[in-house]
């Protein structure tokens, strides 16, 4: 037992570490993919926009078929995959190939990225138990971030000192350190991958009412947070006409990130969920924090009022990070726990990606007009009104479960009852 825990301790650390990679090459590619379009290829801000939302519609449409090839493959499979295609993707789009190859070649990225976070939260979800899992959401979501700004430094520095092409092959490269994932230990009660289609796996999730649910809420939160990496950073690029406020709201999501994980993703959220405070507010605090960051960005010209906003942005952030593996963990078994994982980042990332295509086209039709100082306002009252509709729709969606009973889950589940996803 005891080399068996020590053992799941080390495949949890490696899996971190793997992630905290991961966040680092996309924060070095997606905050940047504006200027580095522009530079690389002269594409307008239009194509530019249409790349960005193919990175992100490739997490989410190809998260149900990352975490389906996860279950019938291995973690390792999937890990070495995601390797090979974002290491591909951007030795393509280096090749300046035009707009056509370089939107595969970005679509391919995006995929790359979901395969690597499935398969490596895979593996932590099946090492932890609930306990693991809310206890150490500040050392992970630390990891992270800490990865995200590395990479959005790192970034910045290539941009402005050795040019884009010199990049590019970088974001290629960041690819690599993913294989720490790979030597991690195999959690002994897995089975072998499953040679069936897995149909039954969705089945049963569809016919959880307490799932859907739970994914509708998802979806509501993840609307506004769509704007993070998209149209925040081409806002304050265009606001100071500089790449390095965009290292400014990275370094100040950091520091907001490590402070909120430990104070309220843990600590406080510890003693008002003892206090009767429930998983429908949480929520809800979300996306009002979200959207009050969003509204304050309206004086991001001040070089204090700008941080001062992305602070309020990743309060909002920490409270949503630690429900995703929770989710998973109270849903499904071992045996389907890619499917269910690929099904929880098809809803996330069909958010952000209808919540940043609306925030770019918006922006791209407001910039130029008269009514550009309302861009924000316009658009925090979309995201606010339909988040309260989701919400209330999740409501019912709950209500009617619990009425009709016990909800079904994926065999070998070890879940529980209660849904505790902030408690300490």
């Amino acid at each position: 037992m005891t080399h068996q825990r020590s053992e799941s301790t080390i495949a949890i650390w490696l899996v971190c570490f793997g992630i905290s990679f991961l966040f680092l090459a996309r924060g070095a590619f997606q905050p940047y993919i504006f200027p580095l379009f522009e530079n690389l290829e002269g594409l307008s801000y239009t194509r530019i926009a249409l790349l960005l939302n193919g990175y992100v519609l490739a997490q989410s449409l190809c998260a149900p078929i990352a975490g389906w090839y996860t279950d019938r493959t291995s973690v390792r499979t999937a890990l070495a995959t995601s390797i090979l295609f974002g290491l591909s993707a951007f030795l393509v789009i280096l090749t300046r190939p035009g707009f056509l190859i370089s939107a595969m070649a970005v679509f391919v990225a995006g995929l790359a990225f979901v395969l690597g976070k499935i398969s490596l939260n895979t593996i932590l979800v099946l090492h932890s138990s609930h306990e693991i899992l809310r206890r150490s959401v500040a050392k992970r979501a630390t990891l992270l971030n800490l990865g995200s700004f590395f990479g959005n430094s790192i970034a910045y520095q290539m941009t402005t000192r050795v040019g884009y092409s010199a990049h590019t092959l970088l974001l290629g490269l960041l690819y690599l350190p993913l294989a720490i994932g790979l030597v991690a230990p195999k959690v002994p009660s897995v089975s072998a991958p499953q040679k069936t289609w897995g149909i039954e796996n969705l089945r049963t999730l569809y016919n959880n009412k307490g799932f859907m649910a739970d994914c509708l809420r998802r979806f509501a939160m993840v609307l506004p947070y769509g704007c993070w990496g998209t149209i925040i950073p081409k806002y304050v690029i265009d606001q100071y006409h500089s790449n390095r406020p965009v290292w400014i709201v990275s370094l100040t999501s950091l520091c907001t990130t490590i402070i909120g994980a430990h104070f309220l993703a843990v600590y406080m959220s510890a003693k008002l969920y003892r206090r009767g405070f429930k998983w429908e507010w949480w929520s809800m605090t979300s996306v009002c924090l979200y959207c009050t960051g969003l509204i304050l960005l309206m004086f991001a010209g001040h070089p204090v009022m700008l941080p001062f906003a992305i602070v309020i942005f990743i309060c909002g952030e920490v409270l949503m990070t630690p429900c995703f593996d929770e989710t998973a963990k109270k849903h499904s078994g071992e045996a389907a726990m890619g499917t269910c994982m690929g099904l929880l980042h098809l809803v996330d990332s069909l958010g952000r990606m209808f919540g940043a295509a609306f925030a770019l086209a918006v922006y791209g039709w407001m910039v130029n007009s008269p009514y550009h100082r309302f861009y924000w306002p316009a658009v925090v009252s979309v995201f606010l009104c339909s988040s309260i509709v989701l919400h209330i729709i999740a409501c019912a969606i709950a209500r009617n479960g619990n009425q009709a009973g016990s909800q079904p889950v994926c065999a070998g589940t070890r879940a529980a009852i209660v849904f505790p996803e902030l408690e300490d």
